[in-house]
């Protein structure tokens, strides 16, 4: 069996939300449709999908980034760990945000999109590229 080429994804790790749903009427407040939720769902998104693509690939992948001290960067470290890849690159920021993007889905048509994120200077940047810098001679791609 061949080794698997050793890469390095360093980027924006994000939730994707999906809420799934069916419309069968418009709101009598605003001319808006009403989904009743069926179903939720979460993904990797933003790095964390150019990781599994390369896990699809047949690549032996590691992640840098940082994400918030919240329930979302913890969701993002289970989705990763789920997939077998560490986190010993990934820094945790307190107080920062992590990225959600999240879709509602109504009859296999998506209605509206609703981003929760941090756009604020990373504080932990330096302690990033070093620690990528120290580890990048691992990689080969």
């Amino acid at each position: 069996m061949a080794k698997r080429v050793k890469i390095l994804v360093v980027g924006d790790l994000m939730l994707d939300h999906y809420i799934w749903g069916s419309c069968e009427r418009i709101s009598p407040e605003a001319p808006v449709q009403v989904v009743k939720i069926n179903n939720e769902t979460y993904t990797l998104g933003g790095a964390g999908n150019v990781v599994r693509n390369l896990l699809s690939l047949g690549a032996n992948v590691s992640v840098a980034s940082v994400l918030g001290d919240d329930e979302a960067g913890k969701k993002i470290k289970e989705k990763l760990a789920e997939l077998n890849v560490k986190d010993e690159l990934i820094l945790t920021e307190k107080g920062r945000e992590s990225s959600i993007k999240s879709r509602i889905m109504a009859s296999h048509q998506q209605v509206v999109r609703i981003d929760k994120e941090s756009v604020v200077k990373i504080n932990l940047e330096d302690e990033l590229v070093l620690k990528v810098k120290e580890n990048l001679a691992n990689f080969k791609a």
